[in-house]
Order: structure tokens, then C-alpha cells, then sequence
């Protein structure tokens, strides 16, 4: 079974593959949190959390797919609000998948977090934006207890002999932090983190605008700072540190590691930007991200709908990044298809023509496999 798609003079012929190695789950798009910042002030979809069954449904059809080694409980959203858990946890790791998840930390007190290294889960990443006691108005200000729920994991997985989970942290970077970012880099450091990873913010409204570091505004400052975390990039930990500025080459870390999003309603999506809608701003321009799905669980199982021509063919479009570049096209201020991510002018849809996280300028927290352990 093959699919033939015409680009400009040629035909090219595509294989689908069960090719699948991650699978992203937005168990749930609740939080105990209500960070200004964040898409779920901005989303206008549903809310809801990821029944048990689905679940279970879903492990079941990555049976098929022989390359999947990591489940990672992640979204927009809080997944250890989901009331089931760790026991979705327990699940991914009886089944033989490395298991991971995002958090914020605020809910995992001492019992949980040594259920996390009992469980054997591989992966964790903390969200902490700001150094404890730092005055922050975008981020959360609960900064001071998630470092301490860092420290707390780190310590009690060497007292207990594990060498997981690895333990990293995402910053998101603003001209309201950007000072103290390497102060924070070293306070992680010198915890014991495994890795770090530094995206700057997306604006979802016009207050967040003058914020963002890519803009050229603070380029020499920012040049200053970040020449100062190469040189802590050397020091053991994994940090991956964004581009500050729009650049020609473009690289999705959905695509280049064969990775899949599962809504917490069983939509499959293909990343984190088309999970919810809501509005983008790019350099000024407000762009409508509507959500897009490629079917849905309850109906089909992952396996049919990953092997199906729609998905198959958008995937090779967008590994071989063969679409146009709106971020930098001199029509972007004239042309419709800017206006959302429906469609663009090569006729892909979705499109990720304005998608900043190709431009390598936000960064998601999709953990890389090196060696037998999780970055």
C-alpha cells in the first residue's frame, strides 16, 4: 500500500509506516494553576480529562506500532490533576513503554513523588519560569515551590538507588526574566538536573507582545546572556537554548521524532499547536490556530488513522518541509492566508508556514532518548 502525491513536475511515492515512537496525552486540560501566560486563558475549546477506558484503548493500539518507546502525560493542562493518574503511569510501565510526564510540581508532595520513583517513571519535567521569590506577572508565582519539589525528587531518587526518573525544567523566556536566566541555569545545576530546556514565549494577546526576546529589541543583551549559558551548557546537563531570531532553516521536533499527540476526547493530533484553538501572535500579526485532528480513537484505532493517506502525506510534507514560509514572505501583511493555519498558498492543510516552533524559537518539552535514558 502506497499513496502517490504531485509536487510541481514530479510524483513522488509514499509508504506509510508504523513508524510511531512517542505518543504525547493530554490527559487532561485542567490545572491547579492559572498562569497569565498560559493557552488555557486563551483556548476556546471544551474542557475535560481523558477517561480510563480511552486510555486503555489506547495502549492497546500501540500494540501495532513495534517502534513506540515512550508515553509522555502531557498537554495543556496539569496531568497530575487527572484523578487516575498514577495509575495510568502504572499502566504505560506494565506494558513495557518508558513513561513521562510534564508538571508544575505543586501537586506531587513526598508520597507522590516517591510513588514516581517506585513506579519506575523515566522521564519528568518541571515547569519553572522564575527564580524563587522572583516577581513575575506572566509566568506562575509559585516558582519557589517547584524548585523545591525538584530538590526533593532529585534526593530522594539517589536515597533510594534509582537512576530515574531523569529529571528536567522548562523556562519559558521573556524580557521579564531574561536577567536573572543565568542565575536560575546555575541554581538547576548545581540541584543535579538532567536537562533544560529554554523556549521563548508565545504572545496570545497584544499585553504579552512587547515582552517576547525575538523581536530584535534586546539582541545585544540577549547575545550577552546567552554567550553566558553556552559556557554552562558544558557543565554535565542537557540544555537545549532556542534561536532569538527568525532563521531560513526550520526543524519540528514533532516530525523529526515521529511523535503524536492524543487529546484528552481521543482526537489524534499531530502537535501541541493545533491541540486547542485559540489565537497566535507572530511578530505582531494575530493569527486563528484552529484545532485539527486526524480522527479520533473512539472510532478508529491509531493505527488506521496514522497509516491513513491524510496523516501519511502530511507528515512527509512537513518532515521534507515542503511548504512555504509566511514568518518571512514579504505578502504577509496583505495576504488572507496568514490570517490562520487552515491553509496555505501550497495548498497544505493544515498549515505550519507561521509556525514558530519549526523556527526553533519555542521549544516544547519532548524528551530525546541518548543512550538508555531520557534528555
Amino acid at each position: 500500500m502506497g499513496y502517490s502525491v504531485n509536487l510541481w513536475n514530479a510524483r513522488v511515492d509514499i509508504e506509510p509506516k508504523p513508524d510511531l515512537k512517542n505518543v504525547f496525552v493530554e490527559v487532561t486540560n485542567s490545572c491547579n494553576l492559572n498562569c497569565q501566560m498560559c493557552f488555557r486563558n486563551f483556548m476556546i475549546d471544551s474542557m475535560g480529562e481523558m477517561d480510563l477506558r480511552l486510555f486503555e484503548k489506547l495502549l492497546s493500539d500501540l500494540r501495532l506500532f513495534p517502534e513506540v518507546e515512550l508515553v509522555y502525560l502531557a498537554g495543556i493542562g496539569e496531568p497530575a490533576c487527572h484523578p487516575n493518574f498514577f495509575e495510568m503511569l502504572k499502566m504505560i510501565k506494565e506494558r513495557g513503554y518508558s513513561a513521562g510526564f510534564s508538571t508544575n510540581g505543586l501537586s506531587l508532595d513526598d508520597e507522590k513523588l516517591r510513588e514516581v520513583v517506585g513506579l519506575g517513571v523515566d522521564v519528568v519535567y518541571f515547569s519553572v519560569d522564575y527564580l524563587p521569590n522572583q516577581e513575575a506577572s506572566l509566568g506562575h508565582i509559585m516558582s519557589g515551590e517547584g524548585i523545591e519539589t525538584v530538590k526533593k525528587l532529585i534526593k530522594l531518587k539517589d536515597n533510594m538507588g534509582k537512576y530515574v526518573p531523569s529529571v528536567g525544567v522548562e523556562i519559558v523566556v521573556s524580557k521579564e526574566n531574561i536577567d536573572t536566566l543565568p542565575q536560575q541555569i546555575r541554581l538547576l545545576v548545581s540541584l543535579g538536573v538532567n536537562s533544560i530546556t529554554i523556549s521563548n514565549m508565545m504572545p496570545l494577546d497584544d499585553s504579552q507582545v512587547d515582552k517576547v526576546l525575538y523581536n530584535g529589541a534586546l539582541k545585544e543583551k540577549t547575545q550577552q546572556i546567552l554567550n553566558r549559558l553556552y559556557s554552562l551548557s558544558g557543565r554535565g546537563v542537557y540544555i537545549r537554548i532556542p534561536n532569538f531570531e527568525v532563521k531560513t532553516e526550520r526543524k519540528c521536533d514533532f516530525d523529526e521524532t515521529c511523535s503524536t499527540v492524543i487529546r484528552w476526547d481521543g482526537e489524534v493530533v499531530p502537535c501541541y499547536r493545533f491541540l486547542h484553538t485559540y489565537d497566535e501572535i507572530i511578530l505582531g500579526r494575530r493569527k486563528r490556530v484552529n484545532a485539527f485532528s486526524f480522527g479520533n480513537i473512539r472510532e478508529k484505532t491509531l493505527y488506521d488513522i496514522w497509516m491513513d493517506r491524510e496523516y501519511t502525506v502530511f507528515r512527509f510534507i512537513m518532515k521534507n518541509y515542503v511548504y512555504p514560509s509566511c514568518t518571512d514572505c514579504h505578502l504577509k501583511e496583505s495576504c488572507d492566508f496568514v490570517l490562520t493555519a487552515d491553509q496555505d498558498c501550497w495548498a497544505n492543510s493544515p498549515s505550519c508556514a507561521d509556525c514558530l516552533w519549526a523556527r526553533n524559537l519555542i521549544l516544547c518539552p519532548v524528551p530525546r532518548k541518548v543512550k538508555n535514558s531520557y534528555v
